[in-house]
């Protein structure tokens, strides 16, 4: 499970290096692509590769269904670890996240996000703001036959 929340440093190429407790859950390599609310993701690759096959199942007859596909994939990247825990962020993505120097990166259980500090601030107090909202609401657990949980 990839959970908490851990600051990290980005050195002048672009380069993040993964802290020691995550290194065995992401080894030997992740799929980086631009996410949600202008993060990335960071995703084990067994965890991309059925995101992906989800992600392309669904029909080319939709718009949104296209929007979502050049969400993820257009700018995705397969990138290896390499002996120093490090992987190589594209310039491209580190623009749409907006991140320069330090990042926060968060755990969502199969992946990560990872988030320029400022975002990540504004969506603590919108996820504080709200918590009360998202604890009423009737959460539904559906999927478990499909070897995962989606609400």
């Amino acid at each position: 499970m990839l959970l908490g929340t851990w600051n990290v440093t980005l050195d002048e190429a672009g380069n993040l290096t993964l802290p020691i407790p995550l290194r065995p859950l992401l080894f030997p390599g992740v799929v980086v692509t631009r996410g949600f609310e202008r993060c990335l993701h960071l995703c084990p690759e067994p965890f991309w590769r059925g995101l992906a096959r989800r992600v392309s199942s669904l029909s080319l007859s939709g718009a949104d269904e296209r929007w979502l596909r050049r969400l993820l994939f257009a700018d995705a990247h397969a990138l290896a670890i390499d002996e120093q825990a490090t992987i190589a962020l594209s310039e491209s993505l580190r623009r749409y996240a907006t991140l320069e120097r330090h990042a926060v990166l968060v755990g969502m259980d199969q992946y990560l996000e990872v988030w320029s500090p400022e975002r990540w601030q504004e969506c603590q107090a919108t996820l504080l703001a709200n918590a009360g909202r998202w604890s009423r609401r009737d959460w539904t657990v559906v999927g478990l036959a499909e070897g995962g949980i989606s609400l």
